[in-house]
């Protein structure tokens, strides 16, 4: 059989196995619906209701309702008091001040999340990317960091195998057979990013290897790592530029994660997002990752952004009343590690679908929205309705016609993401501005 006979075979057998696919009866994870596959979904409608039938969305309480009208943060019992006091001091620190962004694919590659952290760093000061995986899937993809790497096997937890015992904050981790390496650039895409003044190795190994590191260019200096039961660090201080990890001689039982890169003060970013995750899997991050990860990388604010992986135009509201509830007991177990770190909540974005009357929002997008919004009062946390910020319904199209969004009608360019990524700097620093007049 030739080249082309073959390929039109295997472009048969996928185009048979989606078909099937499509013909399957709805899957369900837990009280999860699976979207169904559909091949011709660029092309043809989805089935859409009557606009009058759109949504069930439930009614807020009085507390929510409350916090959603306003960015007032600067009652005693702010939900964002431990975050804006520690702005209000962020000289007197002696660290970074920390904010770690959890989401989806939605901000995947540091869309979004680069705006928030440029703004804020033009602001408040602090330099560097923050948290960097040893590897990437989207390593080319992504503007805010030139990462390069070879030789790593990676795992994450929307993937099997895993060892949820063995995973990193991020929730992955990276093996290695025999050697590998890992080089980070600053980049001028964005401010503030050139350069930064301390680099951290975070990692776990019970039998030791060999680490060689190179700074800016400079011969690579060797040191052996002394094996240990738990959660390990290096860290070089220096004004850097590039650097570049070299490791060898690995046992079996050595996990690999990221690599911070920071500033001495300021503020810093981590975007740690996970193309696939509802983020339920946070709330079974091992309380041992949580408290390991705590004391050596404290975080001021927790950003929870999700959504894109369970809005579903046939879920029922009790879909999202079960998933919330989930996600409530996901920032708890959180919080638990971080006692004294805010919280925010980002609601669901809009996410647009075709249909019969045009390009609409997917019916299940509102209704959700309002349930993120209940959880995220009845939890004492805040709350940003990027939805309703961001214009409502059909705003991704709107987006999407200005060039700022994806025809996919879901994921944002880096021009959206700035648009967005302004809105939610300016709902904190507004918050902040509430705070400082309450200040002697």
């Amino acid at each position: 059989m030739n080249d082309s006979a073959r390929t039109f075979v295997l472009v048969g057998l996928v185009v048979v196995i989606l078909l099937a696919l499509h013909l399957m009866p709805t899957l369900h994870i837990k009280d999860t619906e699976l979207r169904t596959v559909n091949i011709l979904s660029d092309i043809l409608p989805e089935h859409i209701r009557e606009r009058d039938a759109i949504d069930h969305i439930p009614t807020l309480p009085a507390e929510a309702e409350a916090e959603a009208d306003s960015v007032d943060e600067a009652e005693q019992h702010s939900p964002m008091q431990h975050f804006y006091q520690q702005l209000y001091h962020i000289n007197e620190l002696g660290r970074p001040l920390r904010i770690a962004y959890f989401g989806d694919s939605f901000i995947e590659g540091d869309i979004l999340s680069c705006d928030l952290r440029e703004q804020l760093q033009t602001r408040f000061g602090g330099c560097g990317v923050g948290w960097v995986d040893c590897g990437s899937q989207i390593a080319t993809f992504r503007q805010t960091v030139r990462h390069s790497f070879n030789g790593l096997e990676e795992y994450e937890v929307v993937k099997r195998p895993f060892n949820k015992q063995v995973e990193s904050i991020a929730q992955r981790y990276f093996t290695v057979k025999e050697q590998a390496w890992f080089h980070y650039r600053g980049v001028t895409a964005r401010q503030h990013l050139d350069a930064w003044d301390t680099s951290t190795f975070f990692f776990r190994t019970s039998g030791g290897f060999t680490l060689a590191t190179s700074i800016n260019g400079d011969s690579a200096i060797a040191e052996y790592v002394t094996p240990a039961d738990h959660l390990q660090t290096l860290k070089q201080h220096r004004h850097t530029r590039s650097i570049r990890y070299n490791v060898s001689d690995l046992t079996p039982d050595t996990y690999l994660y990221g690599v911070a890169l920071e500033g001495h003060r300021g503020i810093v970013v981590d975007n740690l997002s996970m193309r696939g995750s509802s983020g339920v899997s946070l709330g079974e991050l091992p309380e041992h990752v949580l408290r390991e990860f705590a004391a050596v990388r404290p975080y001021d604010l927790i950003i929870i952004h999700f959504g894109l992986n369970v809005a579903n135009e046939k879920s029922h509201a009790a879909n999202y009343k079960a998933y919330t509830r989930q996600m409530g007991e996901a920032i708890e177990h959180l919080r638990e590690a971080f006692p004294e770190a805010s919280f925010l909540v980002v609601s669901m974005p809009d996410r647009d679908q075709r249909t019969a009357a045009g390009i609409r929002t997917m019916l299940g997008v509102e209704s959700l929205v309002a349930y993120q919004q209940i959880m995220a009062a009845e939890h004492h946390v805040a709350f940003f309705n990027l939805f309703q910020a961001m214009g409502g319904r059909e705003s991704m199209k709107a987006l999407v016609d200005q060039g700022l969004a994806n025809k996919d009608y879901t994921h944002l360019t880096f021009g959206g993401g700035r648009r967005l990524g302004t809105l939610l700097t300016d709902y904190l620093t507004e918050g902040f501005e509430n705070f400082k007049r309450t200040q002697p």
